[in-house]
């Protein structure tokens, strides 16, 4: 499950780093979502569907509801994740360092810390007739070791509409967010 954690984290990081000379990214965020992930050996991509939210009092809240149920949730009380089956595990940092990765990746988001960004990838941010897409490609480190490349379109800071991630296992992750009209 912590594959569907690391892109959510990273678009947040990025979403809030290429902010710096544009309006804040909103306070929060809330969206239903359709992921699709292509995967090597297979002849059809698997696709779920959900919901994610995230805002800085109640934390970040990933649940993919079709094909089958699954939540993951973080707040500054810690993390848990309801599994499949229906049973609940508490997520301990120290145990777990994807988790603490994420957590970073969370913190540096909200605060805007471009420098964050930039010490672990290289960043291109190409501007859109409606938004911009960012580029981020690892720089040699753990995360090179997992990820080929990741692009986010947004149609303003704080409001995507595409993840596109590349794994260097061969996997291909799309995540479209589909938000509902204010």
């Amino acid at each position: 499950m912590k594959r569907a954690l690391l892109p959510l984290a990273l678009w947040l990081w990025a979403a809030s780093a290429v902010a710096a000379d544009l309006p804040r990214p909103p306070a929060q965020f809330d969206s239903r979502f359709v992921q699709t992930r292509s995967l090597p050996g297979f002849s059809a991509p698997l696709t779920s569907h959900g919901v994610m939210r995230f805002d800085k009092q109640h934390g970040f809240y990933w649940e993919i509801t079709d094909p089958y149920h699954y939540v993951f949730q973080m707040g500054a009380a810690g993390a848990s994740e309801t599994l499949p089956d229906g049973s609940v595990r508490q997520l301990d940092p120290a145990e777990t360092p994807w988790l603490a990765a994420v957590q970073h990746i969370i913190v540096s988001a909200l605060s805007g810390d471009r420098s964050d960004l930039q010490r672990y990838f290289q960043m291109t941010v190409t501007p859109l007739a409606k938004g911009e897409r960012v580029e981020l490609t690892p720089k040699q480190g753990p995360m090179s070791e997992a990820i080929v490349s990741i692009r986010v379109t947004e149609s303003a800071p704080g409001d995507p509409q595409l993840i596109e991630i590349k794994e260097t296992s061969g996997d291909h992750m799309d995540i479209r967010f589909i938000r509902s009209a204010p």
